[in-house]
């Protein structure tokens, strides 16, 4: 095992904590402008699906330009793209999501006349016989791109903001899970490390949260996930450190010596563990973040991105950070 002496994470903290800042102060601009990129299961919205048919199985060299055209067509009728990927058993069926806007106006769900305007748009209505809507247009389109497309089966979903309650479900799960991680760290270590332990997980949250905004990829359900996933994998590491800081504290050895000289020498024991079980696991999550990019499975690179940056967040916390805040926390009940 990698052990390292004389590591002073302690001493060092003041200048750990400027990249999280700079991290922060990035997302916190990137929210206003461009602004977070949130997807229909929030914001609302539709889902257009295109099937090109059988044509399209046995020519995969033209679905690439097909797509194009047909993103052309929508975006210039006024609408946003969220997402886009391909489905079906045989990757022909162009699915594109929509946000819940025209020519850059949000729609108001309360306002009937915006939402009859928003849906005329994508399906047409019967006065005009899809005229003026894209399944006219992108089957006009598709059809004369390439004579083989017999047929091309539009299908369009609307969608409201369905992901608030499942939001709101899962702020509560998460809190309930934070105070009861807190009532266990107390119980078994000390109220400092329990305080430590919440504010490095919190810090990791909000670093997921500024990375996603900064690289602008989509926030969904499986961002829910995501996070949920961190808040938990994340609290082992932490764990794992006070455990060993408790451990040392109880040796004769270090009776005489600091906060400070325990959680150092702590942090050093238990880093090739950190780090070993960080880069398997970060191993993992690349190859699938990897293989769906190859396979245009958008949704699980949306979970694959976010679970990467809330490990480096948690790795980053719990060696460089906990310690820390554990022995300044020590040091203020001491005064108190």
């Amino acid at each position: 095992m990698m052990k390292i002496k004389n590591l002073k994470v302690v001493e060092k903290f003041k200048y750990f904590v400027i990249l999280p800042i700079v991290v922060l102060v990035v997302g916190i601009v990137m929210l206003f402008v461009p602004g977070m990129n949130v997807g229909i299961d929030f914001a609302g919205g539709s889902i257009v699906k295109f099937d090109l048919g059988d044509y399209a199985a046995t020519h995969q060299e033209i679905k690439e330009d097909v797509k194009a055209d047909i993103m052309d067509v929508i975006k210039e009728k006024g609408f946003t793209i969220s997402s886009e990927r391909w489905s079906g058993d045989d990757n022909t069926v162009l699915e594109l999501g929509l946000l819940l806007s025209l020519d850059g106006n949000k729609i108001d769900l309360t306002d009937a006349t915006q939402q009859a305007e928003y849906k005329s748009r994508i399906e047409g209505t019967e006065e005009n016989n899809f005229e003026d809507g894209l399944s006219h247009i992108v089957e006009t389109l598709v059809l004369e791109f390439n004579e083989g497309f017999d047929e091309v089966i539009f299908e369009y979903d609307f969608v409201g903001a369905s992901a608030e309650k499942l939001l709101k479900n899962a702020i509560w799960a998460t809190a309930i899970a934070v105070v009861v991680m807190l009532i266990y760290i107390i119980i078994r270590f000390t109220l400092s490390s329990g305080i430590a332990a919440v504010i490095c997980l919190t810090h990791d949250v909000l670093i997921m949260l500024a990375l996603t905004t900064i690289f602008q990829i989509q926030v969904n359900t499986t961002f829910i996930a995501a996070v949920i996933t961190i808040v938990g994998y994340s609290i082992n590491a932490t764990i794992v450190i006070f455990d060993r800081i408790r451990e040392n504290k109880a040796l004769n050895s270090m009776k005489d010596a600091t906060n400070e000289e325990i959680a150092n020498k702590s942090v050093a024991e238990t880093l090739s563990r950190t780090i070993l079980t960080t880069i398997t696991t970060l191993a993992t999550i690349l190859a699938l973040a990897f293989v769906c990019s190859l396979m245009g499975v958008i949704t699980m690179e949306e979970f694959a991105l976010p679970i990467i940056f809330g490990l480096l967040a948690g790795t980053f916390s719990s060696v460089l950070l906990a310690p820390s805040v554990w022995v300044l926390l020590k040091k203020v009940g001491a005064k108190k």
